[in-house]
């Protein structure tokens, strides 16, 4: 890792607080070996928790999702930022090579932001010269730009949290700050960085909650497990955001919400 290049922040807050523990036992086991300039895990309220190698900064107990992401931006002196959230559990060893890799391709296309997750397929488009795995995105598409673990360049990151949102507007609204901002957007499409997402609506997902049981040492809180019922309606939305032409997906969008289904998007 080139030193002085990467920041990590993991965003969070005070009701999420039980994660923290398993979250960077993870992060030191899998990606201990970082060269970063520093580790933040940004929240809302003072706390008395306290990690090696990481900072926990706290925003202010009324600060939005936003503020306190730019909180944590405003103290950040690289040139990059590597943004992921409280609730996604790295459970694979990251390669640091590819890493600088992905920030040598980032200053070589003036990228503004790449993600390492794959999704959404649809906003991918060509590969970028010879970089296999790595391919340009459409940002005028939602969640070409999501908060699922990227790489940002510290002034686009700056730009987009510079406003008052919920996590969940948020991510809603960063396709068209992407279009004003006229980033150029990138999605690494390897496995560079694999993550177990544990919570949806304040509880865990039960391939989450049978993994924390397995390693009993990663969670020692009391959250309850979502109901069958509830992650087989998120499988069916996911499966229509993913996997649908465009026109489709909207159509098929304004049957589900009559049969209860919720999106935060309005097309």
């Amino acid at each position: 890792m080139k030193e002085n290049k990467l920041t990590v922040i993991i965003s969070s807050c005070d009701s999420f607080s039980d994660l923290w523990d398993g979250h960077i036992k993870l992060l030191e086991r899998y990606w201990g070996d970082r060269q970063t300039d520093q580790t933040i895990l940004v929240t809302d309220k003072p706390t008395e928790k306290a990690y090696e190698n990481v900072t926990i900064l706290a925003a202010g107990e009324d600060a939005e999702w936003s503020q306190r992401l730019r909180a944590a931006l405003d103290t950040v002196r690289t040139e990059y930022v590597f943004i992921t959230l409280d609730d996604y559990f790295l459970i694979q060893k990251v390669d640091n090579q590819r890493i600088d890799e992905l920030i040598a391709i980032m200053d070589e296309y003036q990228l503004d932001y790449i993600r390492l997750f794959k999704h959404p397929k649809r906003a991918t488009r060509e590969q970028l010269g010879n970089h296999r795995g790595v391919h340009r995105v459409d940002n005028t598409l939602y969640y070409c730009v999501n908060m699922y673990a990227g790489i940002w360049k510290i002034d686009f990151a700056r730009y987009c949290a510079d406003c008052s949102l919920s996590a969940w507007k948020f991510e809603v609204a960063l396709p068209e700050m992407a279009q004003r901002y006229h980033a150029s957007l990138a999605v690494d499409k390897k496995k560079d960085f694999v993550i177990l997402d544990v919570v949806r609506k304040g509880k865990l997902l039960h391939r989450s909650s049978r993994y924390l049981k397995k390693h009993p040492e990663l969670y020692q809180g009391d959250r309850d497990v979502n109901a069958l019922s509830y992650e087989m309606r998120l499988m069916i939305q996911t499966f229509v955001a993913r996997n649908t032409p465009m026109w489709l997906h909207k159509r098929i969008k304004k049957v589900l919400r009559k049969f209860g289904f919720e999106f935060f998007t309005e097309d």
